[in-house]
């Protein structure tokens, strides 16, 4: 019998990578499932198991007859609840018990995001999030919830990504590793804006590298510096699948509200969010008020100055998820737990 992990994006396929491998190394059978991903990627290639065309389309299948338990991790969440709806419908007509589904927001979420999200996976059978602060959070706004919408029993199993970075590979000057986001920052001509600041930088301290690296997919046609006119040599995008190395090597990593920059404070580098945009839901800057990595643009004059910059609060990040490396035993802790009570 097989725990089947079954994800549609980048994040949420890397995501489910590294729980399963956390999963076999504790004796565990696992599958990954999930359809091919499209365009150009910030992660090196982790195709799954099972490669297929559309999540819906493993409804009725014998794979998940055959599963223990089920991770659904897709990149809409709408989605999620007609996977279960089809799924226990299917388990009801064949009269085969269903297993347990689990399901969880990847990144930490806080607030009103948190309990919009945890909304849209109330028919799972368990709910994974990152840290304690998301579980007291929880737990504080769900406790008058009538019985019908109450949520399903909730744990706490750290971050998506291993805490201990990959193999580094020093280097020889200071680098600035740049996540671009697909949407953010919001505001007209901001973005353009964060990388004429970096540019005007890369030309100021020709002693540093800065990699401008998506934190997204993207198609080849979309370059991020301008076309046609020569910028300094120490300004450079990063090719399809570095972003893990660089998270890796960077000496600091400046992004608006990336969640890849929590990578960045676990594996060592200086983190610096942008903090003009202030703290705002339609910037993701909500879940960072209180890491103590959030500052203005203005106020750093040099790039010398973000090596001085304090480091990060680590009561905020151990809440967020920092703390917890035992993410896989405490899953499979409550799923046995719930079969045991399964009639």
């Amino acid at each position: 019998m097989t725990i089947v992990l079954i994800s549609d994006g980048g994040l949420e396929q890397y995501s489910c990578q590294h729980l399963a491998k956390q999963l076999r190394a504790l004796g565990r059978r696992c599958l990954t499932v999930g359809p091919a991903l499209m365009g150009r990627q910030p992660l090196p290639p982790c195709p799954p198991d099972l490669g297929v065309e559309s999540v819906q389309q493993l409804l009725g299948q014998q794979l998940l007859n055959d599963a223990t338990a089920i991770g659904l991790f897709l990149s809409d969440p709408t989605e999620l609840n007609t996977f279960i709806a089809g799924y226990r419908a299917l388990c009801k007509h064949s009269q085969h018990r269903p297993a347990p589904v689990f399901s969880g927001p990847l990144q930490p979420l806080v607030g009103d995001a948190l309990i919009q999200d945890i909304c849209q996976r109330l028919s799972c059978d368990l709910l994974l999030l990152s840290g304690p602060q998301q579980l007291a959070q929880l737990q504080a706004m769900s406790f008058n919830w009538p019985d019908a919408l109450q949520p399903p029993p909730a744990l706490s199993t750290g971050f998506w990504f291993p805490l201990s970075p990959p193999q580094r590979t020093p280097v020889n000057a200071p680098l600035l590793l740049a996540l671009i986001q697909e949407h953010i920052p919001t505001h007209l001509g901001a973005k353009e804006q964060l990388i004429r600041q970096l540019q005007r930088w890369a030309q100021q301290h020709p002693e540093w590298t800065i990699v401008l690296q998506r934190d997204h997919g993207w198609s080849g046609d979309q370059p991020l510096l301008p076309q046609g006119r020569e910028g300094p040599s120490n300004l450079v995008e990063a090719a399809p699948g570095q972003m893990l190395n660089l998270l890796a090597r960077c000496t600091a990593c400046l992004s608006v509200s990336s969640p890849w920059s929590l990578a960045a404070m676990a594996w060592g580098a200086t983190a610096l969010m942008v903090g003009d945009y202030g703290i705002q839901a339609e910037q993701n800057t909500v879940g960072w008020f209180g890491c103590g990595a959030m500052h203005r643009l203005r106020d750093l004059h040099t790039l010398d100055a973000i090596e001085e910059l304090p480091a990060i609060n680590r009561a905020w990040f151990e809440g967020m998820g920092g703390a917890i490396k035992d993410g896989a035993q405490r899953l499979l802790l409550a799923l046995d737990d719930r079969s045991a009570l399964e009639p």
